[in-house]
């Protein structure tokens, strides 16, 4: 992202709250952790959300820290999900407690004149209406809620989505991990799809081509939680400054490295720490 005046940035989707078999929690989700990248960056941040009241405090704490506006939306729960592990580190999702949807209506005058839009789903919670036009803004799509379905005991699970045909057009870009998109062809057509990758970078498909974009090492991996999310973030912000697909997409990655760097958001990087390493690999 450049040194121009602070781009409008909106992040729309539920917060989570994440729990841990040790009586742990924090803050996620992909719109929270998605506007903080954006802030990080140096975007003039919005986050129209759902939380809980016992979560709304540490919310609101860590956004006035970051310096991120936030609309929070009624709710008696945060979207919580727990975290287990088996003996060899494989990870299981279970869906706790889910709030409701997000309507365009209630973004309200939040929504004003972004110029980088980031829908963040992580339990079906967004309502097809937010994907009508943003007048001049670039949309991004981070699809892992879409991807999802639930057991009856809360156990998530991947699954088709039956709404991509008429959604995906509505956006310039839809980012998925490898885990969760599956490879899924019959995306392709509808818009620019990016499918990241871990350490082997990220695909882009678009126009009828597939151009790989690689990854940026880093000193150690402690956490991939969120760099999906800070991938579509950046992205957005990238393609709204004009940058093309493939130097957006490598300035995502730059930017998603960092993610992983540390625990939670304790690592995220401004613009200067991207374009430094960007320039270093």
């Amino acid at each position: 992202m450049s040194d121009r005046a602070r781009l409008p940035f909106l992040a729309i989707g539920h917060t989570a709250r994440d729990e841990f078999s040790d009586g742990r929690w924090r803050l996620g989700g992909s719109a929270l952790y998605g506007a903080a990248t954006a802030a990080k960056l140096g975007a003039d941040v919005t986050l129209v959300t759902r939380v809980g009241p016992e979560e709304r405090e540490s919310l609101e704490t860590l956004c006035q820290e970051l310096g991120i506006t936030l609309r929070m939306l009624a709710s008696d729960v945060t979207t919580t999900f727990g975290f287990t592990y088996d003996a060899d580190g494989r990870r299981s999702l279970y869906l706790r407690a889910k709030a409701a949807p997000i309507t365009r209506s209630q973004v309200g005058r939040a929504g004003r004149s972004p110029k980088a839009v980031l829908l963040a789903s992580i339990a079906g919670e967004l309502d097809d209406s937010l994907f009508a036009p943003w007048s001049g803004a670039k949309r991004v799509l981070a699809a892992q809620g879409m991807l999802r379905s639930f057991g009856p005991d809360g156990l998530v699970v991947p699954s088709p989505w039956a709404g991509y045909r008429h959604l995906l057009p509505k956006v310039d870009a839809v980012v998925v991990s490898e885990e969760d998109h599956a490879e899924d062809r019959a995306w392709l057509p509808y818009t620019t799809v990016v499918v990241t990758k871990a350490e082997r970078g990220s695909e882009l498909h678009s126009r009828g081509e597939t151009i790989r974009v690689a990854a940026f090492p880093v000193p150690e991996v402690v956490d991939q939680t969120g760099a999906g999310d800070a991938f579509a973030a950046s992205l957005a912000l990238a393609l709204a400054e004009g940058l093309t697909l493939v130097d957006a997409a490598t300035f995502a990655s730059a930017a998603a490295s960092f993610a992983v760097e540390g625990l939670g958001m304790s690592r995220l990087a401004d613009g200067a720490r991207v374009r430094t390493r960007m320039t270093s690999r």
